[in-house]
């Protein structure tokens, strides 16, 4: 891939994922070109890749569009959410080094401090030290292809601002579910890291439901 590509592929995501992009937005190509100073032709490649990991669609005769999703299609992704990163905590147990488990804590301790003074710089902080403590399990489970089948899964919620859904008592909630999965980690327990993954995924999508019902 051209650095352009890269360039025009990171740019187009990153205003996905903010929400700078909304769920539906045209995507026009000579808009995105003049505001990633790249040309046309990385544009068009870097939004069949984003097509690929489920955040742009193609429609025909139309252009390139942010996917929207609907209750039937959050539901199933976090269906196969729970049974992916459930099996990916399941084998990370075996593997995950104390470095990683390290690092960890460190977002777990991070999240901690953020819930404390809730302003929307640290909302944005806890959603990236979540992230990353989610993706550490992801890398530590050791699996190549498990891994690019929950990259875009991992980063879904993020596109649906599932975590804006969250009062502070739910992220508090949340963290200690993550220490839970500290703790099973460093008894290399496959199984009860499994379990506190699943029950800390439905949550999450009991969050996201109960909003919707609301």
């Amino acid at each position: 891939m051209s650095n352009a590509t890269e360039r025009a592929y990171l740019y187009v995501k990153e205003q996905i994922l903010s929400g700078r992009y909304p769920a539906g937005s045209h995507l026009k190509e000579e808009h995105i070109a003049e505001d990633a100073k790249v040309s046309r032709t990385p544009v068009r490649e870097a939004l069949r890749r984003l097509s690929t990991e489920h955040l742009v669609k193609f429609v025909p005769n139309q252009g390139a569009f942010v996917i929207s999703w609907e209750d039937d299609d959050v539901d199933g992704i976090f269906e196969i959410r729970i049974m992916l990163e459930g099996y990916s905590a399941y084998r990370a147990a075996s593997r995950i080094d104390e470095e990683d488990i390290r690092e960890m804590e460190m977002c777990a301790n991070e999240i901690e401090k953020l819930c404390k003074k809730h302003n929307k710089e640290n909302h944005r902080k806890t959603i990236e030290y979540n992230h990353r403590l989610h993706s550490i399990i992801v890398e530590a489970a050791g699996s190549e292809h498990l891994r690019r089948l929950l990259v875009s899964l991992v980063e879904i919620p993020m596109l649906l601002k599932t975590i804006d859904r969250y009062s502070n008592k739910d992220v508090e909630r949340s963290n200690r579910h993550h220490r839970e999965l500290i703790e099973a980690f460093r008894a290399k327990d496959g199984q009860w890291a499994k379990n506190v993954m699943e029950s800390h995924l439905r949550a999450g999508h009991r969050i996201y439901v109960s909003e919707d019902d609301s």
